[in-house]
């Protein structure tokens, strides 16, 4: 008889790996099918294409079955559980990225399911899926978009990403993004997280679906979220979303994170990294399997590194528990958590002249007479995650989906003033009395200062779909409450970081609480006005309100007590036609809104502040079969009211930011992505984009925004366990500084610090023994060396000191080579 493994065919071209059995599958959207019955073997074809899923059943099967006829706009898991009704199979399991159809199971005996993994087991590695490469890419695809979006599947980053690594070393390769790490990949913060030039802030971040942020700007520091051994998949969503996509800056994009599902099978994985700068890490991960209290992850993760740059020490352990529960045939419910902590010396960036006397990869001293002295500069950043998520269909026609969530971060430090600095007249504390009179002055002492922040959000989201044959129905709401606190006042590091009074009296440079309220109510609707053609209008209303309470302001020194409102509509439509299968064309309108941060608060006349407005247009295509996946788009993006970072001298003080209204930029630009599957395992991939963001009526170009991007790879996979990938990024020039305070304070708009364009390639490969032994389900030894040609080329502008107002810079960091190593069992 004729073995399953040998009749397994592969009938997905959908090359996008996205798990259809999700409790909480942010990223699987709807999509709008158009599928007659048939035989299933042509069918699930259909399906693949449609939908972007991978999905592999026996021939044999597929042959005598003919399928359900399946027409709407729905997500892929309902769509293909309609499919499959009187076939008389199901879903069986998510094995190596595709979706595995087998007969539906009547009530089995005990050796009939010890059989059956038996059989499970001896299949597994011999299941193949038809353009398998294109899986392994930095990105794929979708068809059915409407605007440009890059996917990054769970293969990619299980063979390409070390275990520990960060949420910015996930998506550097992706068209228009820009991150850079200058302690190293998967070590420290993020320093650069740019997409066509918007800043971190300046676009949506997403876990699960559910939107996050600091208080203060929205920015994200990446070491304290969630490490790539968390995380199952990626999405870069490259423009402002349709109504339903909720965030406080949608405009600028999205990014969004999706957590790792637990597997159908239980069992223990340990993994450990080991490389460059003495890192090393190890991890546990148990899975339950399928049981009736769901399917459930714990994953456990510690790690501790040197770091690139000099004294630049990192501690960090992670944690995560999620639960998928099947309560219903049509309803799941997910509880999720997670917690991460770090430790770490803090680096500020280094001046031209240091790095040519201490080496490129300087960043704090040993001396503990200068500011520099790593021990004066410990941070401690903690954060969580949690939610608990149900998705339930209602009826034939209504769907529900709601997320309740509660988000937390804090960040505790201790700094010098300057830790870049290390000139001794920088030095210097002067205390005074509660009156403001001067006490005593230190000269050699060493100013700092002690600061902590901390938020925390609760919020929920909340889908009702309602579902056509030719109109479906998306009424939804996000709401979200974030509590804020932050205080800081200066110390004397030389004395045991005791409080230094000033000329107020206090010691407090600023503390502050606010309270942020959002609310997203949208309205969006799918309409199929005929064969292959989906339009989506819609409308969301914004509606943000800050409760700001200073008893001590950071800029003006005086206590502020603050209430602003700021709403906006945004409509937005968009249109997707599929020209054939395998081609499809997409436009989208539509119009961005972000609330002033808070620094605009502590610097400037609240009554003055405008929020900053977008208008969104862009245009794109997409073209994917056996071989090939092409795709292209154009944008244009007028963006009102900015608000940027200007540099200004501060008697007494030296040098600081200061945040101003910019009037306003265009940003616009090209965007190319393709990959080609040779055969054999091997596939390349590229992607290319042009980018401009000027100031309008200047030639100044928006800081931190290059000119161009790019990124090339060859990846390879054999079925039988051995893969290796190398892929090299482009990032083109820009400039660190885009506008100064002149002495009269008006805002100049002026270039300064050009940054030069580089060139860096990473090289990974391993091998997946599986069924090694009686024990061993996998075991997968794997090599990541980053940065393999030792580009330690300037990358960034990182500010100018405090003290001489020298400028700062950040550089590549240099190769690194991490072993990894993944024991699963049984």
């Amino acid at each position: 008889m004729q073995s399953f493994s040998s009749r397994l065919s592969s009938l997905s071209l959908g090359l996008c790996g996205v798990s259809v059995l999700s409790a909480s599958h942010a990223l699987a959207a709807p999509v709008h099918f158009a599928i007659p019955a048939g035989p299933l073997n042509q069918t699930v074809v259909t399906f693949s294409r449609q939908s972007g899923q991978q999905v592999a059943l026996d021939s044999t099967l597929a042959t005598k079955a003919t399928s359900t006829p399946v027409y709407g706009t729905m997500e892929p898991d309902a769509a293909l559980n309609h499919l499959l009704q009187g076939t008389g199979l199901d879903v069986d399991a998510r094995q190596k990225g595709m979706l595995i159809l087998r007969k539906a199971p009547t009530t089995p005996t005990k050796a009939a399911q010890h059989a059956e993994l038996k059989k499970e087991k001896n299949t597994d590695e011999h299941i193949t899926v038809l353009g398998r490469a294109m899986r392994l890419s930095p990105a794929v695809v979708p068809l059915d978009i409407t605007e440009p979006t890059s996917r990054i599947q769970s293969n990619f980053i299980s063979n390409n990403i070390i275990p520990l690594a960060s949420v910015d070393d996930i998506i550097k390769f992706q068209p228009s993004i820009w991150t850079q790490n200058p302690n190293g990949p998967g070590v420290g913060k993020a320093e650069t997280m740019s997409l066509r030039g918007f800043q971190d802030g300046q676009y949506n971040m997403t876990y699960d679906g559910i939107p996050f942020g600091d208080a203060s700007d929205l920015h994200h520091t990446t070491s304290s979220l969630f490490i790539s051994h968390f995380l199952g998949e990626a999405q870069i969503d490259r423009g402002p979303g349709t109504a339903s996509t909720i965030g406080n800056a949608t405009f600028g994009g999205t990014v969004g994170f999706r957590s790792k599902s637990a597997p159908s099978k239980a069992g223990v994985q340990l993994y450990g990294t080991y490389g460059s700068f003495n890192t090393r890490a190890g991890g546990l991960e148990l899975d339950s399997g399928k049981t009736r209290f769901g399917k459930a992850v714990l994953d456990m993760q510690h790690e501790e590194t040197d770091g690139y740059l000099s004294n630049s020490f990192e501690k960090r352990s992670n944690i995560m528990f999620k639960d998928e529960i099947q309560l219903a045939d049509e309803t799941s419910l997910t509880v999720q958590t997670t917690y991460n902590k770090e430790w770490q010396y803090t680096t500020q960036g280094a001046t031209l002249e240091d790095y040519a006397k201490y080496g490129k990869n300087y960043g704090l001293c040993k001396d503990p007479t200068r500011q520099c002295y790593y021990g004066y500069n410990p941070s401690t950043y903690t954060s969580d995650f949690s939610y608990i998520a149900l998705k339930t269909r209602l009826n034939d026609w209504l769907s529900l989906q709601n997320s309740v969530y509660t988000t937390g971060f804090e960040h505790e430090y201790t700094e010098s003033t300057d830790s870049s600095q290390r000139s001794l007249d920088a030095n210097g504390v002067t205390f005074y009395n509660t009156a403001g009179q001067k006490v005593a002055t230190y000269a050699s002492d060493i100013p700092g200062k002690y600061a902590d922040a901390h938020f925390r959000n609760y919020g929920d989201t909340l889908n009702l779909t309602a579902k056509t044959h030719y109109v479906d129905v998306q009424l939804g709401v996000w709401a979200d409450v974030q509590k804020d606190k932050r205080v800081s006042y200066a110390v004397d590091l030389s004395k045991g970081a005791i409080p230094v009074p000033g000329k107020t009296g206090s010691p407090y440079s600023y503390n502050i609480s606010d309270t942020n309220t959002t609310l997203q109510p949208y309205l969006e609707l799918d309409i199929h006005p005929m064969r292959g053609m989906t339009i989506k209008p819609g409308v969301k209303f914004s509606y943000f309100h800050r409760d700001y309470d200073a008893a001590l302001n950071k800029s003006t020194k005086k206590p502020l007590d603050a209430t602003q409102t700021f709403t906006s509509w945004q409509p937005s439509i968009a249109i997707n036609q599929r020209l054939m299968d395998q081609w499809s064309v997409y436009g989208q309108v539509a119009r961005g809104f972000l609330a002033p941060p808070i620094s605009v608060f502590q610097v400037g006349d609240v009554g003055n502040v405008k929020p900053e407005t977008t208008m969104n247009y862009q245009v794109g295509s997409v073209y994917r079969d056996k071989k090939w996946m092409l795709a292209a788009d154009a944008y244009y993006i007028d963006f009102s009211n900015y608000i940027a970072a200007a540099q200004i001298s501060v008697p007494g003080y030296g040098t600081t930011s200061t945040y101003v209204n910019s009037g306003g930029a265009i940003y616009k630009g090209l965007e190319l992505e393709a990959q080609y599957v040779i055969g054999y395992g091997l596939s390349i991939y590229g992607n290319y984009s042009v980018n401009s963001a000027k100031y309008k009526h200047t030639d100044v170009k928006v800081a931190s925004s290059p000119n161009m991007l790019a990124s090339f790879g060859l990846l390879y996979e054999n079925e039988r366990g051995a893969y290796f990938s190398i892929i090299g990024k482009y990032v083109g020039k820009h400039w660190g500084l885009d506008s100064m305070t002149n002495a009269a304070g008006n805002t100049q708009f002026a270039n300064q610090y050009k940054i030069g364009s580089n060139v860096t390639a990473d090289l990974a490969l391993g091998w997946r023994i599986r069924n090694a032994g009686s024990v061993f389900r996998e075991i997968t030894p794997s090599l990541k060396i980053g940065n393999l040609f030792n580009n330690r080329a300037i990358s960034n502008f990182a500010g100018n000191q405090s003290y001489g107002d020298a400028p700062l810079y950040w550089r590549n960091p240099g190769r690194s080579v991490f072993f990894n190593l993944a024991v699963t069992i049984p």
